[in-house]
């Protein structure tokens, strides 16, 4: 719409992509629940490095489908979380949080719209800081915390026995 350039890639880490990323001597990349790892070079390019938007209340919830994992174990409460991305998957530093309340008649896809939504908003206020250099960082205690991968057909199947519905 407004014809600002753009390119589609599958891997930030390929050579040819970090090649005319730093030719742009970013700042900050921005990552939005990014379905891959970012790499050193990768990580380590923008002054102010790499940030990511999880969509749970990390450390709890990381890894995959955060929303289906939290609505599969009837949680009252999810949140979403911009943290510092390392070489782990929704490892870092937390910059910042908020709690974000579970309807009785949430879906999957009404979970992922909120949390995206708050999500966005969130992201705005931890670059806003990182580039007044006003930001603080939490400590992320993984070791507290939980890890899910891809749910099973059987898992899916639970959920949707237990009256979860994805729309």
């Amino acid at each position: 719409k407004l014809k600002i350039r753009y390119s589609e890639i599958s891997n930030p880490n390929q050579e040819e992509f970090l090649i005319e990323l730093h030719k742009l001597n970013p700042d900050l990349i921005v990552s939005f629940s990014a379905p891959v790892v970012f790499k050193e070079k990768l990580l380590t390019l923008p002054k102010n490095g790499c940030i990511n938007l999880h969509c749970s209340f990390l450390p709890n919830f990381a890894g995959v489908m955060p929303s289906f994992w939290t609505l599969y174990k009837k949680q009252s409460t999810t949140g979403v979380t911009v943290h510092k991305m390392d070489s782990k998957i929704d490892n870092g530093l937390i910059l910042k949080q908020c709690e974000v309340e579970i309807i009785n008649d949430e879906t999957i896809f009404s979970l992922i719209l909120k949390t995206k939504e708050i999500g966005g908003d969130l992201m705005c206020q931890a670059i806003t800081e990182i580039m007044t250099g006003e930001i603080s960082y939490i400590e992320n205690r993984t070791e507290n915390g939980s890890y899910f991968t891809w749910p099973t057909v059987k898992e899916f199947k639970d959920f949707r026995k237990n009256g979860g519905r994805l729309i």
